[in-house]
């Protein structure tokens, strides 16, 4: 590995600042968007090695101690990213998508957007109002109160006639119902 605190790779660093925040986590990494955990991995920690800014704490020009500093929390971005299988997941989707150039950085808003999109998912009424019928049917189960939480459940396969699983919900209170 080089040894970037050398004058000559001076130029080069400041170039990369500069384009870096044009380029996605594997381009940053040097890394195909095959790469494994292990690939990942190595080349975050030889990259931080390589560019950690306190190995150029000696040098006394402002602009290239910047441009370290951005590539540096670029490296680690990339990493903190890219080894999260579901985020680097999300990002591979991202970044695939039509609008590339806006997501080529992971942002809270991003991460927020995957939660809300795995919250809706493990939901199991997706309307408000099943989802209140649902709501109260557990209750009622909860409460051993059966005809309560059969009624119920109906209410929410009715406003949701395609949703599966509140249609075998409702199979298995009926089959406690009846004493099954």
């Amino acid at each position: 590995m080089a040894e970037y605190t050398e004058p000559q790779y001076w130029p080069q660093l400041k170039g990369l600042a500069r384009s870096i925040d044009g380029l996605d986590y594997f381009q940053i990494l040097n890394l195909p968007a095959t790469a494994t955990s292990q690939q990942i991995r190595t080349a975050y920690y030889a990259l931080a090695r390589a560019l950690h800014p306190d190995k150029f704490y000696h040098i006394d020009e402002e602009e290239l101690k910047a441009a370290i500093h951005k590539i540096y929390k670029r490296v680690t971005e990339s990493y903190t990213i890219l080894k999260d299988e579901q985020k680097r997941a999300r990002y591979l989707k991202d970044i695939s998508g039509p609008e590339r150039q806006a997501k080529l950085r992971f942002t809270e808003a991003s991460e927020a957007e995957q939660k809300e999109e795995q919250r809706q998912a493990a939901k199991v009424a997706k309307t408000p109002k099943a989802e209140q019928m649902y709501n109260a049917s557990m209750l009622a189960m909860q409460n051993g109160k059966l005809d309560e939480a059969y009624k119920a459940m109906q209410s929410a396969v009715l406003l949701e006639p395609g949703n599966a699983e509140l249609k075998r919900l409702l199979g298995e209170i009926d089959k406690k119902r009846k004493g099954g």
